[in-house]
């Protein structure tokens, strides 16, 4: 303990208090604690953990904040104002940021966001024990279900096959495909967007929730879907995120999951089908993989469809553009309803925040 016999105060930001929620909720198992040095290079070089489990995501608690750490100390982990977790024992180790990045991304380039943000980074980190006090649904007032609560739904359900669904944008007419394809041969899906901290031009937390509700409601069977919030953030890892994001769904109570063509991708940092192909590494992943191709609207059969599917060519093929979408709804124009619901559009079109500034 420090010479005022108080643990240190630390004021952290919302992105550590999400990975600390879901280490203590379980979302992030086989986690209990932030990273250390062996498992960081483990995790970084393998995509594993030193024990084997599959683990693929640098967990971390950056050190940014310059009084020394004793082993004997314990760290009062502010946030909002709220006491929101104790770091007992805590432990520090340095670690090469070049060498972090270069593993983590699989690059260096500096357009690359997460290099960008990487690079802010200290490359001392600290871990140790971690002990809940507070959760973020309160401070944040933001409603969400736990892995144990999703679990006990699925329970109580009877659901035998689940399958989880990984977004950052308001849903759209070829999402709607892939949602509906899947309910023909399983029991249920859990919609769980991603409502961390964003980058300027994202969709707001409030614009992606807002329209899964009304989505929801008018065009899914509604007692066959959970649609709840998922406190994380995208990390802009590609193959090694799409791993990541299949592991917490599994930890949710998922058997599927879906995985799109450039999953967790950032402009053409990676292959197109790379997140998909990394699972053949992993056969011992637990939760069964769904690749999904990138549906379109074929002009000829007037459908929304997939390349397997449609025996009409490519000329008849229209993408379900993201961009011609956004355009719309920042500009209040109208866009034909092959893109996107007309009632989903108009929610969005109507709120004052549906991006970030």
């Amino acid at each position: 303990m420090n010479s005022n016999n108080k643990p240190q105060e630390i004021e952290i930001n919302a992105d550590l208090a999400m990975d600390i929620e879901l280490i203590l909720n379980g979302g992030f198992s086989p986690l209990t604690t932030f990273l250390d040095k062996r498992s960081l290079d483990s995790v970084l070089k393998n995509m594993r953990l030193p024990s084997g489990e599959i683990w693929s995501m640098p967990i971390l608690f950056p050190k940014k904040f310059d009084n020394p750490i004793n082993s004997t100390d314990s760290l009062l982990l502010k946030f909002q104002g709220y006491d929101f977790a104790v770091l007992e024992e805590p432990v520090t180790f340095e670690y090469d940021l070049d060498k972090l990045i270069r593993l983590f991304y699989g690059t260096v380039d500096e357009e690359h966001p997460g290099v960008q943000i990487s690079r802010k980074t200290p490359s001392i980190f600290i871990t140790g024990k971690l002990r809940g006090l507070s959760k973020l649904g309160k401070i944040l007032n933001i409603n969400y279900l736990e892995p144990q609560d999703v679990k006990n739904i699925i329970k109580e359900k009877r659901w035998k096959s689940i399958v989880g669904f990984h977004t950052r944008n308001p849903p759209h007419s070829a999402h709607e495909y892939i949602h509906k394809s899947v309910l023909k041969n399983h029991d249920a899906l859990l919609l769980h967007p991603v409502i961390g901290s964003k980058k300027k031009g994202d969709f707001t937390r409030e614009a992606i929730m807002h329209s899964y509700q009304i989505y929801l409601e008018k065009f899914l069977p509604s007692d066959r879907a959970i649609l709840t919030p998922l406190l994380t953030y995208s990390r802009y890892a590609g193959p090694r995120e799409a791993v990541f994001t299949a592991i917490v769904r599994r930890n949710y109570g998922c058997t599927h999951f879906i995985i799109g063509r450039d999953h967790t991708g950032v402009k053409n940092f990676y292959g197109k089908y790379d997140s998909q192909k990394i699972f053949d590494n992993f056969k011992d992943i637990d939760i069964e993989i769904i690749p999904s191709s990138e549906p379109f609207y074929c002009e000829k059969s007037k459908t929304i469809t997939t390349k397997d599917e449609c025996p009409y060519g490519d000329k008849y093929y229209v993408e379900v553009s993201g961009s011609k979408i956004r355009k719309a709804i920042k500009e209040k124009t109208e866009i034909s309803e092959i893109f996107i619901r007309k009632e989903i559009l108009n929610a969005l079109q109507n709120m004052k925040n549906a991006f970030v500034n």
